[in-house]
């Protein structure tokens, strides 16, 4: 069988200032093609070459608080959990779904890995994999 192929990506923002949002988004990329590899998913440079494009739309924490005793003016702030969307792209077809880190520690990346899996598995599109390599007679 062959594998699945994506490009993954994240659009610049406007956000000048935000350089934490934009490290967060760019962690989250990398975190999601580590596991993308993982379920035997390839992710590609090209976005020609991809079966489906997987964007992560936005990822802000579910709780944002103080670290406990520290003062609330100090800067020290716990993450309490992620939320991510995704928007997967085929041609003019678009699918969103949002994803959160999960119980066990298991990271909205995994959730979201599973979720593009199933929905490729369960795609009924010919893979652009097969079309750019079939044989020709």
């Amino acid at each position: 069988m062959t594998p699945f192929t994506v490009y993954l990506l994240v659009r610049a923002t406007d956000e000048g200032t935000k350089s934490l949002t934009k490290d967060r988004r760019l962690q989250a990329l990398r975190a999601l093609h580590d596991e993308l590899t993982n379920v035997g998913i390839r992710v590609t440079p090209l976005p020609e070459r991809a079966d489906l494009e997987v964007e992560i739309t936005n990822l802000f924490l579910a709780g944002e608080g103080h670290a406990p005793g520290a003062r609330a003016e100090s800067c020290i702030l716990v993450e309490r959990g992620r939320i991510m969307s995704i928007r997967l792209s085929v041609g003019d077809e678009h699918l969103e779904f949002v994803c959160s880190d999960g119980s066990g520690r298991v990271p909205a990346e995994r959730h979201a890995a599973q979720r593009i899996l199933m929905w490729l598995d369960n795609s009924s599109r010919p893979r652009m994999t097969d079309l750019v390599h079939a044989p020709t007679a």
